[in-house]
């Protein structure tokens, strides 16, 4: 039992070391994902909102040709982000020159506000977890050590390398479902809700920020989505694949180990009711013989009894004749003496 508790433990071990180093290689650029999250909010905004901030964002090009921009760039500043007006008239030329669409120059403006190194957030339950992560993550080395030492642990609490590959391949079918199943969840809810940041947009120039549901899960669900690549999704195809290929060898096994033992349940189950079969036809004729041994002894007894009965009878004829004579001479005698008197 503690065995199985420590091949749990050490699995779980492998699959976390395995997927937090796959998504915190993908996350790293944390200012790449902000900026196309700037781009995934206004994409997934209403036009009215769309059209609203993009004219609003035209008017400070228009400004920016030898203009005072110093009330305008404060009423904007005064949102949520604050935006650097001095790095936008290379945007401004190349979206008036139609170089560029509204997304990209609603991202492009927005981008200026967002740092070059962007830190993952502080949180203080997750510092441990950070920590540990780009500590591995920066010493490669200690990482792969790590994962190879938990590995020889599994093979020993394995025990033999079939039961070692098995326990991999379940490794496998987690890590597919770890990668792929929230991808799915969340293209799952764009296709059945939808997204829908409306409210974020129109708060992003604003003093204040929008507290709407709907539009806070789908930038978080957008953020998420915006941390699979090509290369993590074709992982967890591999993994997935992978995993469900050694369940069903792993069954297909268990199977043929099965049928064996059943054939040869059957035949010795067969044999037992052939020698079953066998003994009570040698009994059958057993049974026979005494039977008409013990008939032949009930036959000969009565036949026997019968002619006891018979002598008796006679017996009993004869002395019945016997005492008639008797008494008829008895009664020839008394006449006699009567005649005589």
């Amino acid at each position: 039992m503690f065995r199985k508790f420590l091949t749990w433990v050490v699995k779980n071990l492998i699959v976390l070391l395995l997927v937090a180093g796959i998504f915190y290689a993908a996350s790293f650029n944390l200012s790449g994902m902000a900026q196309g999250g700037v781009k995934d909010i206004f994409q997934y905004a209403s036009p009215e909102s769309q059209k609203e901030i993009v004219s609003k964002l035209t008017l400070v090009c228009s400004s920016l040709d030898g203009k005072d921009v110093s009330g305008l760039q404060r009423q904007l500043s005064s949102g949520i982000i604050s935006i650097d007006f001095s790095k936008i008239g290379a945007l401004c030329k190349d979206y008036n020159s139609e170089k560029i669409n509204d997304k990209e120059f609603f991202s492009g403006v927005v981008g200026t506000a967002i740092p070059d190194k962007l830190g993952l957030p502080k949180v203080q339950a997750l510092d441990k977890y950070y920590s540990a992560i780009d500590f591995l993550n920066k010493n490669k080395m200690y990482y792969f050590i790590a994962l190879l030492a938990l590995l020889a642990v599994l093979f020993l609490l394995a025990g033999n390398l079939h039961d070692f590959l098995v326990i991999l391949t379940g490794i496998s079918f987690s890590m597919g479902i770890l990668i792929l199943l929230p991808y799915a969840a969340i293209a799952a809810y764009s296709k059945l809700v939808g997204f829908d940041t409306t409210p974020i947009l129109s708060s992003i120039l604003q003093g204040s920020f929008s507290l709407d549901i709907k539009a806070i899960i789908s930038v978080v669900l957008l953020m998420v989505l915006r941390t699979y690549t090509v290369f993590i999704l074709a992982l967890g195809a591999v993994f997935l694949s992978v995993g469900i290929a050694g369940k069903v060898h792993n069954f297909r096994l268990k199977r043929k180990n099965k049928t064996p033992d059943t054939g040869k349940k059957e035949t010795k189950g067969k044999l037992k009711e052939e020698k079953n079969e066998k003994e009570s036809k040698d009994e059958k004729p057993d049974k026979n013989k005494k039977d008409v041994k013990e008939e032949k002894i009930k036959k000969s007894n009565k036949e026997k009894k019968s002619k006891e009965e018979v002598d008796e009878e006679y017996e009993h004829r004869d002395r019945t004749y016997k005492e008639v004579l008797d008494e008829l001479d008895e009664m020839h005698e008394r006449r006699r003496k009567e005649k005589k008197d």
